[in-house]
């Protein structure tokens, strides 16, 4: 598919009700994980460093567990559960559009600055043109959702995703091993106070989870509202 066959994000045709729960499933179970991860990362990180990878591979986690964990536990963990959520998300973006793009835009600002309030910039081709950079080098949910919205060819897509992941970890790995003592000192501290660490994360966790939905924000409240505008596809 070239850029002038990507049909109009508004004319995206009805998907049937089973779709979106196929996808909204297991995206509501990751970021549920997120959270988990969040609240028991300090012990999580003592006891089992390549759990906390599997539940949320996010910057922080990966650099502090890079050395604790062989290469390839690392590696591989990392790289599978770096790629679960983006098929998910490109999917999401390729069978509901503008839609889509709109929730998006609520839930990571940073979408409204390439694809405009409504999604419709990226129908402009000088906007499609950073599609491509930004999946090798930003390979994530939004950026994977933006890829599908886009219609960006799906082999395409892959190879970008993936090529982009594998040099993240290879990048966190090689950053791990050049501040090994510092990231040791910190992992070290975390494990000196454990319980009270962990404390504050559940407590901060909560927090966040209160006040997204206390003000409308967030990925749990996202999901919600995605789920309620796209009911009506059946």
């Amino acid at each position: 598919m070239t850029d002038s066959d990507v049909p109009p994000l508004a004319d995206r045709p009805p998907r049937p009700r089973h779709h979106l729960i196929l996808l909204l499933v297991p995206i509501f179970t990751i970021v549920v994980a997120g959270y988990v991860a969040g609240a028991s990362w300090p012990t999580l990180l003592q006891h089992h460093p390549q759990v906390l990878i599997a539940l949320s591979p996010i910057n922080r986690f990966l650099l502090l567990t890079t050395n604790e964990l062989p290469f390839w536990n690392y590696f591989g963990v990392g790289l599978v559960r770096h790629l679960i959520p983006d098929p998910l998300f490109f999917l999401l973006g390729a069978w509901y559009g503008d839609r889509a793009l709109r929730w998006a835009g609520e839930t990571y600002p940073v979408m409204k600055r390439i694809a405009g309030d409504d999604g419709r910039a990226i129908e402009d081709e000088r906007h499609r043109r950073i599609i491509y950079p930004l999946a090798l080098l930003a390979p994530n949910n939004w950026v994977s959702l933006l890829c599908g919205a886009a219609r960006i060819p799906f082999r395409t897509f892959v190879v970008l995703n993936v090529s982009g992941t594998v040099l993240r970890l290879l990048l966190f790995r090689w950053i791990g091993s050049v501040f090994r003592s510092e990231i040791r000192a910190i992992a070290d501290f975390v494990a000196r106070y454990q319980w009270p660490v962990t404390a504050l994360s559940i407590v901060g966790v909560v927090l966040t989870i209160a006040w997204q939905f206390r003000k409308g924000t967030g990925e749990l409240v996202g999901l919600a509202r995605l789920n309620e505008e796209l009911e009506g596809d059946d």
